[in-house]
């Protein structure tokens, strides 16, 4: 059965990257990923309650990813992130790598504070946009790569915090961990993926970052409402708010995501600013339903014994002792999430870890182990992530082909550097 379940996977894995035309029908990600889904469960490897659990247990995540989406895509339309990328173009004052520098780490914000799915969505189009007007004539089109890769790599570092990934919500809660206690073991080893991968992108961009941009956008940004821009930050804060004090209130992120989505749309709504049926698709439906539909397979995987092989193999890893483990489920976690998407291997991860039987602060610490792997690995594969799905759909929409050769040769070295330097530094904690 787990030969028959893997094979199901590399079969959703080649379509997926491929992207055949059968007919007059191109098989996208989400196609392939319903497709290996449906025989999934048609073949019988994951039972109807099987599935029905799987799909329980992704209700609130999904949940809290739209709502997040809702939120910044109302903040989007009320100029919020459009008036921020202006101020960063001015601020570079026509330094190209200084504008690459700034993009990378105001964009590494933005997804710590509100999810790397949802600043990957906002960001894309914005960057996308701001590139044009503050392009030289001189430019070729591969000197805007970098920016769209920096944008793209914000969203595939270590979550500082709990929110920074809806992996990061998912394991958490699994194993008890808070909203503080994460923090405190995860902020260095999310500084670290940081660093590694800022410089490991200007290393493999330097001959593609041009010297000189235009010291100001060719276009004024004119706020029609600039009070509903207001309300839209406030939310926004409001939102931020009600994250960090969930240890207080015991209302789970996905919650206050969906409460702060409402009351902003029904604003939005109220003050005449647009359609929510725009909103509505503006969500990138698509690669979440690749996600529910990978989740499915891989919850068959699961079944077929899948966890007790990864849990095998991490206890192999432990014979040189408990940092070698942690090593170990770090590049597991990263290795996997690369072909399955990060969202169903945290569940296999978290499993697989759960049945151990360690003591708990060092069960605890392989779980954060395994989310470094799963925040980091994404960006060695196309298909690894959710934002990743929707960075390449956002750009193809605007005429912008990035071939996955070219994403795995820049994903695969910064990535294993990162995971490795991030699992290291979680280690020098854990030792401490």
């Amino acid at each position: 059965m787990l030969v028959a379940a893997l094979s199901v996977l590399g079969l959703t894995v080649s379509l997926s990257i491929s992207r055949p035309t059968i007919g007059r029908i191109r098989i996208e990600p989400p196609k392939a990923a319903v497709l290996g889904a449906l025989i999934i469960v048609g073949s019988g490897i994951l039972p109807q309650p099987g599935l029905f659990n799987t799909l329980g247990f992704l209700s609130l995540p999904v949940l809290t990813i739209v709502s997040l989406m809702v939120i910044t895509l109302i903040a989007e339309s009320a100029g919020f992130f459009r008036l921020l990328a202006w101020r960063i173009a001015k601020a570079a004052n026509g330094n190209a790598l200084r504008l690459f520098t700034y993009l990378f780490f105001t964009g590494t914000i933005t997804g710590t504070l509100f999810t790397n799915d949802a600043a990957v969505l906002i960001f894309t189009p914005m960057v996308y946009e701001l590139i044009e007007e503050i392009k030289e004539d001189s430019w070729k089109a591969v000197n805007k790569v970098p920016y769209y890769f920096a944008v793209l790599y914000v969203a595939n570092l270590v979550g500082a915090f709990i929110i920074s990934n809806p992996i990061n919500i998912i394991v958490s809660g699994w194993f008890g961990i808070g909203f503080t206690e994460y923090a405190v073991w995860m902020v260095i080893p999310a500084v670290v993926s940081m660093i590694v991968t800022y410089y490991g992108m200007r290393i493999l961009f330097r001959r593609w970052i041009p010297a000189k941009c235009r010291a100001e956008p060719q276009s004024e940004i004119k706020i029609a409402n600039p009070g509903f821009m207001i309300i839209s930050g406030t939310v926004l804060l409001l939102t931020l708010f009600g994250f960090f004090s969930e240890g207080l209130t015991g209302i789970p992120a996905g919650y206050v995501a969906a409460a702060a989505a409402v009351a902003l749309a029904i604003i939005h709504q109220t003050l005449g600013r647009g359609s929510l049926v725009k909103i509505a698709k503006g969500i990138g439906w698509d690669a979440i339903i690749f996600v529910i539909g990978i989740f499915i397979i891989v919850s068959g995987l699961r079944t077929a014994g899948f966890t007790d092989v990864i849990g095998h193999l991490i206890m192999k890893a432990m014979g040189p002792g408990e940092h070698a483990a942690t090593c170990a489920a770090s590049f597991i976690a990263g290795g996997c999430s690369a072909f399955m998407n990060n969202h169903p291997v945290a569940g296999v991860m978290a499993v697989a870890i759960r049945d151990l039987s360690l003591s708990d602060a060092f069960t605890r610490v392989l779980a954060l182990s395994a989310l470094i792997g799963g925040d980091l690995g994404p960006k060695m594969l196309p298909i690894g992530s959710l934002a990743a799905l929707m960075w390449f759909r956002i750009l193809r929409s605007r005429g912008v082909e990035i071939s996955y050769w070219q994403y795995i040769k820049i994903g695969v070295p910064v990535t294993l550097s990162a995971i490795l330097l991030s699992v290291l530094a979680l280690n020098l904690e854990y030792a401490i």
